[in-house]
């Protein structure tokens, strides 16, 4: 038997209460299958008309051959053709009247949009995107030289494209960064902090430039864009705040930054980055090159989806996707689902039907969104 009074007292310090460590995966796959239940429950991969009775019918829409071109045919599921008369009490569908696509007469399915897609159209789309990814490349490289880290054009290219294909199984559209930062980092000894604070800020970068973006579209018609200028006002005074405590010494002080970062856990590696961002106050030019190239890096973005937009004979204007599309890439950017699948679906469905794009489109919003990739 143990002598008691010989037993070293335990030194072991009792484990802190708090949630099991399977709680957050299985939150997220819940709330990943929300986001796919949602958008299954919002769109449908046939189309579909609803007659004056209420009797829905799916299938494929299609102009009546030899006929009047306005005339048309609705082929069901099981081959039967229904002629669907224009400006008919007992079938209220008119190709190009937006009065019977609002009382919800016919809806697109997916499975048509995409076969109507031009490939002219998806060309022009695919030069704007791949314009948009060497324009971010660049950005990339003046904030590496502005931590004098020297990284050849085509190191660059491979850094960003392999935190693409890492985007596709990390949480957000923002979740690749943390691949590109670890690459980069072993790519730079003795400069890993800065190496890694250059992804951070090219990040802080792109987004405070989409915020802008959608800001200045949505002054043109504030009206209109009255609920997206809370959320796009509110990430863009974030955006600001976070800028000036970095780079303002007199703010700094003000509020005692430093001390403050200290006190916080993992103390070592925030001073560490906090004096990397500190070095851009001596590169003017690095930064403001990186926001121009960020302008025309979304613009070559958002363009893109709008090219697809008209391709799909979506009723909105190039002002409503310059202020919704950025909306919808910064909610996608939340690290809650791989590559921001769900989140982008959803979001086109509710950002552009809140401007007014009729709820028949959901299903070429949602192939909209696969398309922006």
């Amino acid at each position: 038997m143990t002598d008691p009074a010989n037993s070293t007292p335990s030194t072991a310090e009792p484990k802190k209460a708090g949630l099991p460590a399977w709680i957050l995966p299985v939150a997220k796959v819940a709330f990943l299958g929300l986001a796919i239940w949602i958008v299954s429950q919002q769109v449908s991969w046939h189309d579909a008309v609803v007659l004056e009775s209420g009797k829905k019918l799916r299938g494929s829409i299609h102009e009546a051959p030899g006929e009047n071109p306005e005339r048309l045919v609705l082929t069901d599921l099981e081959g039967t053709e229904h002629r669907l008369a224009p400006r008919s009490k007992t079938h209220p569908v008119v190709p190009e009247d937006h009065e019977g696509y609002q009382a919800g007469s016919r809806s697109f399915g997916i499975k048509t949009a995409s076969r109507s897609l031009d490939p002219l159209y998806l060309l022009g789309g695919m030069l704007l995107i791949f314009g948009m990814y060497l324009m971010g490349i660049s950005r990339w490289r003046y904030l590496l030289e502005a931590q004098g880290i020297e990284c050849k054009w085509w190191r660059a290219f491979r850094l960003t494209f392999m935190g693409f294909f890492w985007n596709n199984f990390m949480p957000g559209m923002t979740g690749g960064d943390v691949a590109k930062a670890v690459l980069i980092a072993k790519d730079s000894p003795g400069r890993r902090s800065h190496a890694v604070s250059t992804v951070i800020v090219d990040r802080v970068i792109g987004l405070a430039v989409l915020a802008l973006l959608s800001a200045v579209a949505i002054l043109t018609n504030l009206e209109t864009f009255k609920k997206q200028a809370v959320v796009v006002f509110a990430v863009l005074g974030a955006c600001m705040i976070g800028g000036v405590c970095v780079l303002s010494r007199r703010i700094r002080r003000k509020l005692h930054i430093s001390s403050v970062l200290k006190r916080m856990p993992a103390s070592a590696v925030l001073l560490k980055l906090d004096e990397s961002f500190r070095l851009y106050r001596s590169a003017p030019r690095a930064l403001i090159a990186a926001v121009l190239l960020s302008v025309l890096a979304h613009a070559c973005n958002i363009g893109s989806v709008w090219i697809y937009g008209r391709d799909l004979g979506i009723p909105a204007s190039l002002t409503t996707y310059f202020a919704t599309v950025p909306i919808i890439l910064i909610a996608a950017s939340v690290p809650l689902f791989p590559g921001g699948w769900g989140v982008r679906e959803v979001g086109f469905i509710t950002a552009f039907t809140a401007v007014g794009v009729p709820e028949a489109y959901k299903g070429k919003l949602v192939l909209l969104s696969v398309l922006l990739g």
